[in-house]
């Protein structure tokens, strides 16, 4: 007990400013793991995540939510934000793989030529998501899933999309402005 005392009236500053230290710097421990945690709770629930803080999360949210409410287009542009401001971020080839997920939807969720064939837009868009998964794996070689679907597409992916022009396509094509507006 003496030497407690001996403590607080020798070094009754030192102290206190250490005891304030350790309290502030528990303070902001404290609210850091809040926001994780709100964060956190966010992406469980799928829920689009906007903080500052957390660009790379906010984008990645924001592109996943899109993908799921059928804006591919969106979604992609979003992933491809994030691979431009973060190319060295940690799996990246999940960001591939969503990628070529998101071309793959898209590109069976459109119909198909009156041949029953892919037409040229879906074509494209297969390929695309065969591009992105063959990226996938060239940054992980261990990516199951971007191997999974990679080899459906190459066993089912045609050769060449259809060959049948549509009168409605040919109108289509010739209602194309020409020129500057």
């Amino acid at each position: 007990m003496l030497f407690i005392k001996k403590i607080f009236n020798l070094n009754n500053y030192i102290f206190i400013s250490i005891l304030l230290i350790c309290i502030f710097l528990a303070a902001n421990e404290f609210i850091k793991l809040k926001k994780i945690n709100k964060i956190n709770y966010q992406i469980n629930n799928n829920e689009l995540v906007i903080n500052d803080q957390y660009e790379k999360i906010s984008l990645y949210s924001s592109a996943y939510l899109l993908g799921r409410q059928g804006e591919y287009d969106n979604a992609i542009e979003k992933y491809n934000i994030l691979l431009r401001l973060f190319p060295e971020a940690n799996n990246i080839d999940i960001i591939y793989f969503n990628i070529g997920t998101l071309f793959l939807q898209d590109g069976l969720s459109k119909p198909l030529s009156d041949d029953g064939k892919l037409t040229v837009e879906n074509f494209h868009k297969l390929q695309s998501a065969i591009i992105s998964y063959e990226k996938a794996l060239e940054i992980n070689p261990l990516n199951k899933l971007s191997k999974f679907n990679l080899s459906i597409l190459y066993s089912s992916m045609p050769d060449k999309p259809s060959e049948i022009i549509t009168d409605k396509a040919v109108q289509e094509l010739s209602n194309i402005p020409i020129g500057l507006p």
